[in-house]
């Protein structure tokens, strides 16, 4: 196979499967042969990113994303993308090994956010996301950059985001409407945000599953869905 891309995923399982679903639903197609070429590398062994970040005595994610890395060098793939926000944290440093392009998801995330007011400035965008995410400033540092204002929930509203993404998605595999839109409608009303990215692919998840009709949501996911297409084709 040539001309091909890679995605490296399994963190976690959910959501690869749903970006995958996103990728093949956004792909203009006609016929089988019109859809991309890629692998899908499902490393479900990939310790968690925010045990992590959070705790440095945890089991570390770094020697598995590094093998995957050498790995897809050697399949020659065109380019890479990580289905893991919280896995960002370890770009800098994939860079450096990758032999191809690997897409930046929470930039791109954040410059989608911006156009969503385009002609205002200083925007507040909401960051929906682990606290592992969140801890390492991965979205702040791109919207700080971009020349906007970050807004982070408050720690009640933290653990419940994480709650919905751990308890809830990632362990019994379900989305409670409520609980996902209850935490989009906080960032929008009660801190006023022009935009909220969903930071975290299980939110996309929860995107897709109960969706939040709203153009102000971004869904990271989504956008390097469309980031993918265009590059590959």
């Amino acid at each position: 196979m040539k001309d091909f891309f890679a995605i490296l995923g399994g963190m976690g399982t959910k959501a690869t499967e749903s970006f995958i679903k996103t990728l093949n639903t956004l792909t203009p197609a006609k016929k089988d042969q019109d859809y991309l070429n890629y692998i899908v590398f499902h490393h479900a062994e990939i310790p968690d990113r925010t045990n992590y970040i959070l705790d440095h005595s945890q089991a570390d994610p770094w020697p598995y994303l590094k093998e995957d890395i050498l790995q897809i060098n050697q399949l020659g793939a065109k380019f890479v993308l990580i289905t893991c926000n919280t896995a960002h944290y370890f770009l800098p440093e994939l860079k450096k090994l990758a032999m191809m392009p690997i897409l930046d998801m929470p930039k791109l995330a954040t410059k989608r956010a911006i156009t969503t007011r385009p002609n205002q400035k200083n925007l507040r965008i909401g960051i929906l996301a682990t606290s592992g995410t969140i801890q390492t400033n991965i979205y702040q540092k791109c919207i700080h950059e971009l020349g906007q204002t970050a807004v982070i929930p408050d720690q009640d509203w933290q653990n419940k985001i994480m709650t919905l993404i751990y308890a809830e998605i990632k362990q019994e595999d379900k989305v409670n409407p409520a609980h996902y839109h209850d935490l989009i409608t906080y960032m929008l009303k009660d801190h006023s945000c022009d935009a909220v990215i969903l930071g975290c692919t299980e939110l996309s998840v929860a995107q897709e599953r109960a969706p939040y009709q709203s153009a102000k949501v971004i869904d990271a996911q989504r956008v390097l869905a469309e980031k993918t297409i265009l590059m590959a084709k």
